[in-house]
């Protein structure tokens, strides 16, 4: 029995020496000791580690508090850029505290809005950091393979629905335009609220002042560049940022089943041998297919029309 207690008497100092405190998470600012030096003698940093790193809305900053961050080395803290405000500043909120913040400093005039949106502060470039997001995940091409069906289909289409005096043109290179999901969401939704009508194949052609297709198949980014602007915004805007086409029928999107009518605003400014004009996959009443040959075929929404392959063609 008496060893039996010393062992468990044992056990029990052996486990509480064993146990280790609690490791603080501690400020990591540095500054250098204010002691008179040669010059070009090495100062080594003195760490404040007195507290914990300060903590604020779930983000943790390596100093425990502003004024110790600004007697450190390294970028010092600033205050929310909205009047009347003395949070803590980020720069993912272009140095407001919070996303709510940047939106009403953009409504008072204290900074210039994303150029796309106008609600938040620009911070990559002319846009907020959403609206650059965005554009990087937006539409891109992927080229269709010369032997493959779905080239020589479209290929075949493109040129039997052409009808003009002139010599047909030659079929060069064809992309597919991969698009986003929200954007044929919002195609099929419109679909499903228009029961009646019926999808049709159209072309639809702008200027083109990039080598698209011809050095590689990047979307520019010039605003002046009709076909890349149609693609990137899923006609939701064009050229100058243009928000629809003007027509006999009004604003809209306009596009034609026959190529060669599109071909009238195929214009090119660049070294590129090709013309370019975009396939579309367009919802309409059956009505307006029927006339659709030699007129366009109007839409009032972009809701209604799906850029779905960019041709290169020449003549």
């Amino acid at each position: 029995m008496a060893s039996i207690v010393k062992n468990v008497v044992h056990w029990g100092s052996s486990h509480r020496t064993s146990s280790q405190p609690v490791q603080l998470d501690l400020c990591e600012v540095s500054s250098q000791q204010m002691i008179p030096v040669p010059r070009n003698t090495q100062v080594p940093s003195k760490i404040c580690g007195k507290k914990p790193k300060f903590v604020d809305k779930g983000f943790k900053h390596p100093y425990c508090s502003r004024s110790c961050a600004r007697s450190g080395q390294g970028p010092s803290p600033t205050g929310c850029v909205l009047h009347g405000c003395r949070a803590t500043g980020k720069p993912a909120f272009s140095n407001f505290c919070s996303e709510s913040h940047a939106r009403e400093g953009v409504r008072l005039g204290q900074v210039e809005g994303c150029e796309k949106c106008a609600i938040q502060p620009r911070i990559v470039g002319p846009l907020c950091i959403p609206c650059d997001r965005r554009e990087k995940v937006g539409p891109r091409l992927r080229e269709l393979n010369a032997d493959g069906s779905t080239f020589k289909n479209l290929r075949t289409q493109f040129l039997s629905e052409w009808e003009a005096p002139e010599e047909s043109p030659s079929f060069e290179k064809a992309y597919e335009i991969i698009l986003p999901r929200d954007v044929r969401i919002r195609h099929d939704q419109y679909r499903s609220n228009n029961p009646k009508f019926e999808e049709v194949r159209s072309f639809h052609s702008s200027q083109c002042i990039c080598d698209l297709g011809f050095k590689d198949s990047t979307l520019c980014s010039f605003k002046s560049c009709g076909i890349c602007c149609a693609i990137k915004s899923s006609f939701k805007s064009f050229a100058f940022g243009v928000p629809f086409n003007k027509g006999r029928f009004g604003d809209g999107i306009y596009s034609y089943r026959n190529p060669a009518l599109a071909n009238r605003f195929s214009t090119s400014c660049t070294s590129s041998p090709y013309r370019v004009v975009i396939a579309c996959d367009v919802t309409v009443e059956p009505m307006l297919d029927e006339i659709a040959d030699e007129e366009s075929l109007f839409v009032p929404s972009a809701d209604a029309i799906l850029p779905v392959f960019v041709i290169m063609y020449t003549r």
